[in-house]
């Protein structure tokens, strides 16, 4: 593992563990509520494939990275944001938060464990 790939790493690593007392409100966990494990899942499948499209097209795991977790908090966002103009509806930031739990949860494994492919150049 070079250096690059280790700074990056550490650095997600201190922002999921600098958001875990967001992980918990009221003593529950707040992945054990059925709407937040829905957008845990959405934020883990944006980014996974977000990630995997990013280091075909920028072929650095760096930028791969910021791409995946960037898609999975703009997504979440959209979504928050669409919801919140909905009568009865509104911004849910914990919805937001567990959408880039996912994110960050799917990234960080995707990170250490690829590596980008040479494109073929004749």
């Amino acid at each position: 593992m070079n250096i690059k790939t280790l700074k990056t790493t550490l650095a997600l690593l201190i922002l999921s563990v600098s958001m875990s007392a967001q992980f918990h409100q009221d003593g529950n966990f707040i992945l054990t509520e059925s709407d937040k494990q829905k957008h845990f899942t959405a934020g883990m499948v944006v980014s996974a494939v977000g990630y995997q499209w990013g280091l075909r097209k920028f072929e650095s795991k760096k930028k791969a990275t910021f791409f995946a977790v960037g898609l999975g908090l703009a997504a979440g966002i959209a979504k928050e944001s669409f919801d919140s103009f909905r009568p009865g509806n509104y911004f849910d930031e914990r919805d937001l938060l567990a959408t880039v739990m996912g994110s960050v949860s799917i990234t960080i494994p995707l990170n250490l464990l690829m590596k980008p492919k040479k494109k073929y150049q004749h």
